[in-house]
């Protein structure tokens, strides 16, 4: 990978606005009001503060230009959006993603059953306590629920060209991908995050927040969804003047 790493501070502005942007939805989004009666209302809510969080951390790692956290990081930013969008469109994927964490409960209480029943004794519980919680779990279980792949999830959420896109390149960093580790340095010399990559990213993380906030504003009957669609359109202003000046690769 060609490094572009400019020693003059010229990405502070573009970096400077993507914390400005982050900071401008959380201000937006500080006084929305929902049904705390509805659990799904609730859930969204949760989900969308989430969405927050990780895209702070995006905007550090990206303006550190720690480049392997500023990949894994955007992408746990792009999944918790995937699911953001499913529990907008249908109020009913809550009852999906608490199904899909009873599997993995499960999953772990046989593994410590079965490998580890040391563990359950240190920790305070016994061998009939662990059995008791597998058994809820099997109650709580709806057999009749398909969990949904990663792809189908993206389709879900009508974010489906993210999938072969922006998700397949942050899981080549996120999974090791061979042509990954053919283009960093051998030991712990790990390259900064080049002006190509900070660009891309920068863009991508300014994008699922925004379209989020935007999403969740519309879904709760909020009146600030037009100036967020303005924020929007000035990031792009910012985005497209920082890119014109990066040449060829």
């Amino acid at each position: 990978m060609a490094v572009h790493h400019k020693k003059d501070g010229s990405f502070d502005k573009l970096s400077g606005f993507l914390s400005s942007v982050r900071k401008a939805c959380i201000k937006k989004s500080s006084l929305l009001a929902f049904n705390d009666k509805d659990f799904a209302n609730g859930y969204t809510i949760c989900l969308y503060s989430i969405v927050i969080e990780l895209a702070g951390d995006c905007c550090h790692a990206v303006k550190a230009r720690k480049e392997r956290a500023s990949y894994v990081l955007t992408r746990a930013l792009l999944e918790a959006v995937v699911d953001l969008f499913n529990v907008i469109k249908n109020p009913k994927y809550v009852h999906t993603r608490f199904q899909r964490a009873l599997v993995e409960r499960k999953k772990k209480l046989t593994y410590l059953q079965e490998k580890e029943p040391g563990l359950i004794s240190r920790g305070g519980r016994d061998v009939n306590y662990v059995d008791a919680a597998i058994r809820k779990i099997d109650n709580l279980r709806d057999t009749h629920i398909e969990q949904p792949n990663i792809r189908n999830r993206f389709r879900d959420a009508d974010m489906e060209g993210y999938y072969d896109t922006a998700y397949s390149l942050l899981c080549d960093f996120c999974h090791l991908d061979a042509s990954t580790l053919l283009s960093r340095p051998v030991g712990l010399k790990v390259s900064p995050l080049d002006d190509i990559s900070l660009l891309m990213l920068s863009d991508l993380i300014a994008e699922l927040l925004l379209d989020s906030t935007i999403a969740i504003h519309e879904m709760l009957g909020s009146k600030k969804s037009k100036e967020i669609e303005e924020l929007k359109s000035r990031w792009k202003a910012v985005y497209s003047q920082q890119a014109a000046t990066i040449g060829p690769r």
